[in-house]
């Protein structure tokens, strides 16, 4: 069955790529993105694989923006049967590095754009259930992250942004069982997309010398230097928009999907492992500290 599916963070990664497979598959497909001028690599991606879909400009932390898009689809197509809340960013950088607007900023992409999102999308997506016989085929996707159930050193605001996040859904998921609304979380650890290129972020304070964190910075950039060079356990991101489309024709879902090898291990590391023996791991591995 053709379903009407939104997502948000297009422009390259999961977002570009899970627009591309949906509507290959017959979906009607909004893609978004901040900026338009970053469609490109999307039609390409649409182009190779002979489909095509609506692309829209949406930021996630304007509510004009939001709006406008959400009252196209009703307009359009009278209904919203999956969102994918896809846009997102990650900034590294330790903590006294992080200026208050660095972190705020983080949390307005990757936490309150999504809220925002949501809460926008909600009455038609919840109208839209009604109509379904509540079975549950209308969803909300939420891209999270294994740094949402496992934080690193140096990555400590992006991982509370999808901490929150995490708390977010899981609420969400009991709020919207009576509607017939789903909601899934998604946790993908390192995959080859923007996300650990073009698109990452450093704390302006952590690339200054004086930062008591110097020392730490350098190893973390060269550890994710030779993580793009050698793409060791990186995984393929069309692997993660292979799950989303599973999630979409599953008639009911666990909660909380993590994708990838590494995120599987370190997450049951640290579920499984006492805390001070994983945080020696994690200490030597990062910090290069053996305490």
């Amino acid at each position: 069955m053709n379903k009407i599916i939104l997502i948000t963070g297009c422009s390259s990664g999961f977002g570009m790529l899970t627009s591309a497979r949906l509507a290959a598959a017959g979906h009607t497909i909004y893609a978004t993105m901040r900026n338009m001028q970053k469609q490109d690599t999307l039609k390409l991606e649409l182009k190779r694989r002979n489909t095509e879909c609506h692309i829209l400009p949406l930021d996630v932390t304007n509510d004009n923006s939001i709006n406008k898009v959400i009252n196209t689809i009703e307009k359009q197509d009278s209904r919203l049967d999956v969102l994918i809340n896809n846009a997102g960013y990650g900034i590294g950088g330790f903590f006294e590095d992080l200026s208050e607007d660095e972190i705020r900023s983080q949390f307005e992409t990757n936490f309150f754009g999504v809220q925002k999102v949501t809460r926008s999308a909600l009455p038609l997506m919840r109208a839209t259930a009604s109509k379904s016989g509540k079975d549950f085929s209308t969803k909300i996707i939420n891209i999270s992250s294994a740094q949402g159930r496992s934080t690193l050193p140096g990555l400590g605001a992006y991982g509370a942004s999808k901490f929150a996040l995490e708390g977010f859904s899981e609420s969400l998921y009991f709020e919207l069982q009576p509607f017939g609304v789903e909601v899934v979380i998604l946790e993908p650890g390192t995959y080859s997309t923007k996300a650990i290129d073009d698109n990452s972020h450093e704390a302006d304070a952590g690339l200054e010398g004086d930062s008591p964190y110097a020392n730490y910075t350098k190893r973390l950039k060269e550890l994710h230097n030779n993580i793009l060079i050698t793409k060791k356990g990186v995984g393929d991101p069309e692997n993660v928009a292979i799950m989303i489309e599973d999630i979409i024709n599953r008639k009911r879902n666990k909660l909380r999907y993590l994708a990838g090898t590494q995120a599987k291990i370190r997450v049951l590391m640290r579920t499984i492992l006492p805390f001070s023996w994983f945080s020696r791991i994690i200490n030597s591995f990062i910090i290069g500290s053996k305490n």
